[in-house]
């Protein structure tokens, strides 16, 4: 999923937990499983293989951040956020998985642990699915109807 739905994710669950380190596990836990549905476009795909990867993996992971700052203006704007200390965990730990991935591909960071966690995060793409890559017409249902239904969960 996107930053915007992993976000969301950890909001839900920090406002659910009232306590930091659940919400922070928790929110770290549900990064994989939303992860595991299928999400990734095959357009988005092709267009990061044409020129330079990272600033293309680096731009996408900004715009998608400022969609979940927008998320939470508008939630704060409605009067509809409580920030507390569960809720920024749960978003942290919701967020963080794929912010380690990218730290280390921007900074070319090669480890054994580097590498074991990312066969283990692609893993979790592949749990139900064999292929990782689908249209964006499947995308797009796939990302906004996930945030939708965690928005109104929130709710």
């Amino acid at each position: 999923m996107y930053q915007i739905v992993h976000g969301a994710a950890g909001l839900l669950i920090g406002s659910q937990t009232g306590n930091p380190w659940l919400a922070f596990i928790l929110g770290l836990a549900s990064h994989f499983i939303l992860d595991a549905i299928p999400h990734d476009s095959i357009e988005t795909k092709r267009w990061q293989d044409k020129g330079d990867y990272i600033k293309k993996i680096a731009l996408e992971a900004m715009l998608d951040l400022l969609l979940f700052l927008l998320l939470m203006y508008g939630l704060i704007f409605f009067d509809k956020l409580n920030i507390n200390m569960s809720v920024i965990a749960g978003i942290f730990g919701a967020l963080l998985p794929d912010y380690i991935w990218g730290i280390a591909e921007l900074f070319k960071i090669r480890c054994t642990l580097i590498e074991k966690y990312k066969t283990f995060h692609m893993g979790a793409h592949r749990i139900f699915h064999k292929t990782i890559y689908l249209p964006w017409y499947l995308v797009v249902p796939i990302q906004l109807g996930s945030l939708v239904m965690i928005i109104l969960l929130y709710l």
